[in-house]
């Protein structure tokens, strides 16, 4: 369990990634997981919750409970909040990861796959453009959100979906990522 205020527990994050290995970081093993995957994105969001005359402790879970952390609001206001933290990541973006982390280079999209008899990874270099990359994103995103919305949670639990996507750099890329969320999204609603 790691539990501090707000910015000592960001801080403190990064403290303990900076002490992994490479090959931790790559292949996510260990503790590095449960690190890059939930305290991480826990980390960064929430200084985004700290306003004036309030203090903010944070608390990340090490197990595998329902819950990944709580923020705790204490001064003017006093309460708490519950969050799940879940990661869009995928089978092949493992691959990928250890692809690199074996060979030195991966292709950053194309067909990858584990060779049932060789056990190698095979990976093809494709070509994806910012509006394909974007759709495929946020169909991963709805499908964690799906995911997770069937699960019963403590009510008033905030689902904080992390992604790690380093081609997204700019507008030229968020912005096709959140139009094609709202899309998606408007057909989800409608479902409820």
């Amino acid at each position: 369990m790691l539990r501090a205020s707000v910015f000592d527990f960001a801080a403190e994050v990064d403290r303990q990634i900076a002490q992994l290995t490479r090959e931790e970081i790559h292949r996510r093993r260990g503790r590095a997981k449960r690190l890059i995957e939930e305290h991480y994105p826990l980390s960064r969001f929430a200084p985004h919750c700290k306003y004036p005359e309030t203090e903010l402790e944070v608390e990340a879970f090490e197990d595998d409970g329902p819950l990944d952390g709580v923020i705790r609001f204490s001064g003017n206001r006093q309460s708490e909040f519950h969050v799940e933290v879940t990661y869009v990541h995928s089978y092949e973006e493992a691959l990928r990861r250890e692809l690199l982390w074996t060979t030195g280079s991966t292709p950053a999209v194309g067909r990858i796959f584990r060779d049932k008899v060789t056990r190698k990874i095979v990976a093809s270099q494709g070509l994806e453009t910012a509006e394909q990359e974007a759709n495929r994103l946020a169909t991963a995103i709805i499908e964690l959100f799906n995911k997770k919305r069937v699960k019963k949670y403590k009510r008033g639990t905030m689902l904080l979906i992390a992604i790690d996507d380093p081609t997204f750099f700019s507008h030229r890329c968020w912005n096709p990522l959140i139009a094609a969320l709202k899309k998606t999204w408007r057909s989800i609603w409608h479902v409820w």
